[in-house]
């Protein structure tokens, strides 16, 4: 982990955040996001999810994970970094 990342966990952390890697399951329709120590939390839509794009956080709504993907089928939006509240 470089220092700016280290840098933004800790204020995720400070504001209430979990914040990890997302992981996206399209045949079981379901979303999670994989912390530091490789355990995956579920999410669902109750989540408020922020994604990181363009090195800010994006507020994302669950089906949009989803629904998201690749020219070539894969999941969209799985393996970015993203921070979550309402756990």
């Amino acid at each position: 982990m470089d220092l700016s990342q280290h840098m933004r966990e800790t204020a995720n952390m400070i504001d209430g955040y979990l914040s990890g890697r997302l992981v996206v399951d399209l045949d079981e329709c379901l979303v999670g996001l994989q912390l530091e120590n490789n355990s995956i939390t579920p999410l669902n839509a109750q989540h408020q999810i922020e994604v990181m794009q363009w090195e800010k956080y994006c507020p994302m709504r669950y089906q949009r994970l989803l629904d998201a993907k690749t020219i070539e089928g894969w999941p969209g939006y799985a393996g970015l970094e993203a921070r979550i509240k309402g756990i």
